[in-house]
């Protein structure tokens, strides 16, 4: 009986933990999902998570949320958006991102300026 206990009440843990993942509460569907290059304007360190500001060869100016540990340090990089949060607070940078787009990062040609 305490097995199952301790079971369910970490199911209930875990899933809680779940919806504060914002790549599982920003998801976009698979259609929404879009690829773009860029050049990185700046890089704002949170603990495991790399805030950059990338503009995009049309000038559009993005706030993209990555893992550190896999971001390109590239100046000019790719970047696949699979999340997307309107307005998102960064507790541990104090600071508030709209709209802020969560992807990946890899080193990429250079964009025609």
């Amino acid at each position: 009986m305490m097995l199952v206990a301790g079971l369910a009440a970490a199911h209930m843990i875990f899933s809680e933990r779940r919806v504060e993942n914002p790549l599982v509460q920003y998801a976009l569907g698979p259609s929404a999902r879009f690829d773009f290059t860029g050049h990185v304007e700046e890089r704002l360190s949170a603990g495991s998570y790399l805030y950059l500001r990338v503009r995009d060869s049309a000038g559009a100016r993005h706030w993209i949320a990555t893992l550190t540990s896999t971001a390109s340090a590239a100046e000019d990089v790719e970047v696949r958006i699979f999340a997307r949060a309107e307005d998102f607070h960064s507790k541990r940078l104090g600071r508030e991102f709209s709209p802020l787009l969560f992807g990946t990062v890899r080193s990429g040609a250079p964009d025609t300026r």
